[in-house]
């Protein structure tokens, strides 16, 4: 599809159309694939405090969302992204990839489970100061500096069309007397006009109030561009966003929001990480098996990695399981998931399991 042509301009008004609908991203998505080869096309919001959220997801299997919401979101490098630098754009992976990211085997233990070869990110403003991030993801090659550049002269019509949509959604959502919320939305929301009088509360958020009577006294306390947040029990956090002047409902006013914390970005060094993760009952050589297993290496590549037969190899884990008490690959990467996802606690060997020599 040409930027000129006829496909593409056709392409962006059935986007037009449905603005303020839930086929508006979809669509979007459909005209950026159609601009730029792709294999996975996906929609996610990204929070200033909570863990992202996939919207859409067009050919990503079920288990690798799994395995990204089970704490590997915490490596995603765009996540690093928008919680340090918080600025929209269109913004390709090379470009968020740390060096110390870069020449770790963090892409060996995901992106081989993802098959994600190569990522190009347009995050838009979204709602209560999170990014609503449109990617398109090859599984094999890279994005070229043409495919980026084609998607930058277009982003400020899908900017346009997209502050469009939240402009209908928040009128969509306050002719709604039960205060539903759409995806794009966080959980809980309370939008208060320049005087601080309520224009917009979601069943979210008038739930939160019934089950903490803080949450009042923790507004209070909440001034945009001084105390922004407030951390509440239970994990949440309370942020104050201030709005635009051009902002439907409540111009200049404050949206509060209440979330869920997720927990913070970290850099990622796999092979330390993989160092901790195991006792040292292991021995060397199991303790590489075990880092090589876990970087998604066949039994053959583990075998010629190393210079030992595969009957070695598999011998080797079958002593390494039991040390461990556990009984396949994939209880292996369940184990070092929970470690990576934060419970700190360091693998430990099976009770009453003797040791090698």
């Amino acid at each position: 599809m040409r930027v000129s042509g006829t496909e593409f301009f056709t392409a962006l008004g059935d986007a037009a159309r449905l603005v303020g609908t839930a086929k508006f991203h979809p669509s979007l998505l459909h005209l950026l694939g159609g601009l730029v080869r792709s294999h996975t096309r996906l929609v996610m919001r990204y929070s200033r405090f909570a863990a992202p959220d996939f919207l859409v997801n067009e050919g990503l299997p079920q288990y690798v969302v799994d395995l990204y919401l089970s704490g590997y979101y915490r490596f995603d490098p765009f996540y690093h992204y928008w919680r340090e630098h918080g600025r929209c754009g269109v913004i390709s992976l090379r470009e968020v990839i740390s060096p110390a990211l870069a020449e770790s085997d963090y892409f060996s233990v995901f992106a081989p489970k993802a098959r994600i070869s190569d990522d190009l990110g347009m995050f838009l403003p979204g709602i209560g100061g999170a990014a609503i991030a449109l990617f398109l993801e090859r599984r094999t090659g890279r994005f070229s500096t043409t495919d980026v550049a084609r998607l930058r002269l277009i982003y400020p019509a899908i900017l346009g069309l997209h502050k469009a949509h939240l402009s209908r959604l928040f009128l969509t959502l306050a002719s709604d007397v039960g205060g539903a919320s759409w995806p794009e939305t966080p959980g809980a929301v309370l939008l208060v006009d320049r005087t601080g009088k309520r224009v917009f509360v979601n069943q979210a958020w008038r739930d939160a109030e019934a089950a903490n009577p803080e949450l009042e006294r923790a507004i209070g306390d909440l001034s945009p561009g001084h105390c922004d947040r407030v951390a509440l029990a239970g994990g949440a956090m309370l942020h104050v966003e201030p709005l635009d002047a051009d902002f439907p409902l409540a111009p200049n006013g404050k949206m509060h929001v209440l979330e869920v914390s997720g927990r913070r970005p970290i850099a990622f060094d796999y092979g330390q990480a993989v160092a901790r993760f195991l006792p040292p009952e292991l021995t060397p050589r199991e303790r590489e098996i075990v880092r090589l297993i876990l970087a998604s290496r066949s039994t053959e590549a583990i075998a010629k990695s190393l210079g030992i037969g595969k009957g070695t190899v598999k011998n080797h884990r079958r002593r390494l399981y039991y040390k461990l008490d556990i009984t396949s690959e994939r209880e292996l990467f369940a184990l070092f998931l929970d470690y990576l996802a934060g419970t700190d606690k360091r693998l430990s060997p099976a009770p009453d399991k003797p040791r090698e020599e």
